[in-house]
């Protein structure tokens, strides 16, 4: 009886050991399924992530060279005098620098999605490009802001002190136009003097063009940042 309950208490124990090492295994096996599960969606997540952010090059850099025109047309004028320039070229170079454009990021972050997908070592240096780009992003947004406010501004004291009404044929015959050498008649003189807004006008140029120089450096480097974001996530999807 001794030996039979030896090898029943041998036999249960073994049994246990088993069914612990199942467990074990099933466990295990568990994890690993969650973490492949996590990693496709980490996956799927960056491959989204890297089509917005080549959008988003794309359009930093179509904005950065409209702001190089900008600031190019305005310094043009100011450097030969409103008053030498051509009235084709000053009509023009109003409506380039009175109509803003901003940039709206594809990348929008969502704490809980980045918390959940950035949490490992190997996600560390994408987590903090995506914050240096978003805060590059929001530092260049400001500016933009107010110089988008300015240019508001700006054209409301056009209109009220006159500059836009006594040159309403000249602005109407061009509309459409930007080649020169494709408009045809007659182009109405220019009407500029210090009673219609010529210096909010010549405001208007000063203005554009120091604000696009600064917004052309913020620019570039959110387009270097960008490069990087992209060539990190490469190399993570590789």
């Amino acid at each position: 009886m001794e030996n039979k309950t030896g090898k029943y208490f041998k036999y249960a124990i073994g049994e246990i050991v088993l069914v612990v090492i199942g467990i074990m295994i099933a466990l295990q096996i568990n994890n690993w399924n969650e973490a492949r599960k996590l990693q496709e969606e980490i996956n799927t997540y960056l491959t989204q992530k890297l089509e917005n952010l080549k959008e988003d090059r794309l359009r930093l850099i179509e904005i950065r060279d409209v702001r190089k025109e900008k600031a190019n047309k305005s310094k043009n004028i100011l450097d030969i005098g409103l008053e030498n320039v051509d009235p084709i070229t000053v009509t023009n170079t109003v409506y380039v620098v009175l109509i803003e454009r901003h940039f709206i990021s594809t990348i929008e972050r969502n704490e809980s999605s980045t918390t959940k997908y950035y949490a490992g070592l190997k996600e560390a240096t994408i987590n903090k490009l995506e914050q240096l780009y978003i805060n590059k992003i929001k530092e260049m947004t400001l500016e933009e802001n107010r110089l988008n406010s300015f240019s508001e501004n700006a054209e409301f004291s056009l209109w009220t002190d006159g500059f836009l009404v006594d040159n309403r044929a000249l602005f109407s015959s061009i509309i459409g136009d930007t080649d020169k050498s494709k408009i045809k008649g007659n182009v109405p003189s220019l009407i500029l003097d210090g009673n219609n807004g010529q210096k909010a006008l010549e405001g208007i140029f000063r203005r554009n063009e120091l604000a696009s120089e600064s917004l052309i450096v913020k620019l570039d480097k959110l387009i270097d940042i960008n490069q990087r974001f992209i060539d990190e996530i490469k190399r993570y999807l590789n």
